[in-house]
């Protein structure tokens, strides 16, 4: 794989020329994403699990400044969490892994 050298902007934009306490404040800032993705993992119940990805969307949804996402989310919240939303997502998945 060749190895590519990013332009000053790119590095700029990306956050690759961050010292170590920038560093270290950008993961302390997003180490919640990291514990979903835990709770994701250790969870067998694929309709917990959209439970705890819908909580992931709304905690990345906060991190922006956008408000339509917010508003996205929210909807998409208040549908999964009611029991036509449970009946829904566990129909959908059984459909996606195949099981009848």
């Amino acid at each position: 794989m060749p190895n590519y050298e990013g332009t000053a902007d790119e590095y700029a934009k990306y956050g690759a020329n961050l010292n170590i306490w920038q560093q270290i404040q950008l993961l302390s800032a997003w180490s919640p994403l990291i514990a979903f993705v835990q709770r994701f993992l250790a969870e067998v119940d694929p309709f917990k699990r959209s439970l705890i990805a819908v909580e992931g969307m709304e905690w990345i949804a906060s991190k922006t400044n956008a408000q339509l996402d917010d508003e996205l989310v929210k909807h998409i919240t208040a549908i999964a969490r009611t029991p036509e939303g449970e009946a829904f997502a566990r129909w959908f998945l059984a459909k996606v892994q195949g099981v009848k």
